[in-house]
């Protein structure tokens, strides 16, 4: 079945990751995204992660950013570029673009030149720290992005120095996802006003949004958030511990007071239950040291799988701290469809993260791999009126 973006157009002008997972996230559900690169120099992230561990040739940076996507080269320095582009623009819904503030003015793709061409466009930019301000013009990436917007600083709010931690480049991937989520009300507001508008947001922008409720914490009364180590937990109950297979679990009960009892009964120490130390979370809280200790010593006496099968048989809350490792054979994940497989006509079937939406009338899925660098030139502009006499010639003087 079709996804709920079926028949939307988008021209993907972005580069990198900020900005192509967002047109991902389209492109998932369905919309059409054409990707237009340079012609001599395409999209940097063709040349990142050239290779992996098991020594294949798969760009796994480049597949993962841009799947589904149909690929073209266009030169947008040159005039006749310039004319293809903006008929592109007459029948696009959204247009897409993460270049550095005043890059698109200069090559007359901005959005006041386009909504002359189409008026009920959706123009969506994606900077790193604004189109306001001193620092509108600055060129931003993951760590950049990470470092303004204070998530670096709280990820290593415990080391003696500043600490470069990240997975995946959270800063780029929340850019991406605020992006497209301006998108769709972008094209919300089209179907329901006949408006189209120029959407902007930043990657410094994500960042404040992905820690808002820490920001905002600290904003309304001035503090910062709390960093304990697993042995200082405030709330032993809420904490993480070691297993006799060396495996680790993760216990999550907020409401610490309704799951004590269990809790205790089930690790065997039911003598603290109604011990004034730890008989409510304020007392456990004083003497969470010494009760995680001894919490450390229950655990360590059986598998992960046995305390799970206690805790879970008395709706206690707790779930495996996995790693990527687990990830592939993780039921939850299997029987959600969480992962899939694509298939790449060289490198065969590439399993990925899929949607996350689960959509039931148009739940929409990744179709297919990344497009080789100007794959489907040919294709769209013969979509768009170009005749092959026409193209022929684009190509032969270098605006294709």
């Amino acid at each position: 079945m079709s996804g709920p973006l079926e028949g939307i157009l988008v021209l993907d002008m972005t580069y990198y990751q900020n900005g192509p997972w967002a047109t991902v996230m389209l492109s998932d559900m369905g919309a059409d995204v054409i990707k237009i690169e340079d012609p001599v120099n395409g999209d940097p992230g063709r040349k990142m992660i050239l290779g992996n561990s098991s020594g294949t040739s798969a760009n796994t940076y480049f597949q993962t950013m841009n799947r589904n996507k149909r690929g073209m080269t266009l030169d947008l320095k040159s005039d006749e570029g310039l004319e293809i582009y903006h008929t592109m623009a007459k029948k696009a819904d959204v247009i897409v673009q993460n270049f550095r503030v005043g890059v698109v003015e200069r090559l007359g793709v901005d959005y006041e030149t386009v909504r002359k061409y189409n008026p009920t466009i959706v123009y969506a930019s994606n900077s790193g720290f604004g189109p306001e301000g001193p620092d509108a013009k600055e060129g931003v990436f993951n760590l950049l992005g990470m470092a303004r917007g204070g998530l670096m600083a709280q990820l290593a709010a415990q080391d003696p120095e500043p600490t470069i931690r990240d997975a995946g480049a959270l800063g780029d991937q929340t850019g991406a996802i605020t992006l497209a989520y301006s998108i769709l009300l972008g094209l919300v507001a089209r179907e329901r006003k006949g408006i189209g508008q120029h959407i902007q947001v930043s990657q410094l922008s994500g960042q404040l949004m992905l820690q808002a409720l820490a920001v905002n914490q600290y904003l309304m009364d001035g503090a910062m958030p709390e960093f304990r180590l697993r042995a200082s937990a405030a709330n032993p109950l809420f904490n993480i511990y070691r297993c006799a297979d060396d495996k680790w679990i993760a216990m999550g009960c907020v409401q610490a007071d309704r799951y004590w009892r269990d809790f205790a009964e089930i690790l065997g120490i039911d003598e603290l239950i109604d011990d004034p130390k730890f008989e409510d979370l304020a007392a456990r809280r004083e003497n969470r040291v010494e009760l995680i200790e001894t919490i450390d010593r229950c655990f360590i006496t059986k598998s992960r799988e046995e305390w799970m099968r206690l805790f879970r048989g008395r709706r206690v809350n707790c779930t495996p701290l996995q790693t990527y490792e687990d990830i592939p054979t993780d039921p939850q994940v299997v029987a959600n469809g969480y992962l899939v497989e694509i298939e790449h006509p060289e490198l065969g079937r590439m399993t990925q993260v899929g949607v996350p939406a689960k959509l039931s009338e148009t739940p929409g899925a990744p179709r297919s791999a990344a497009p080789e660098f100007g794959q489907h030139t040919e294709e769209v502009l013969l979509e768009f009126g170009y005749d092959w006499a026409r193209i022929e010639g684009f190509r032969t003087r270098g605006v294709i």
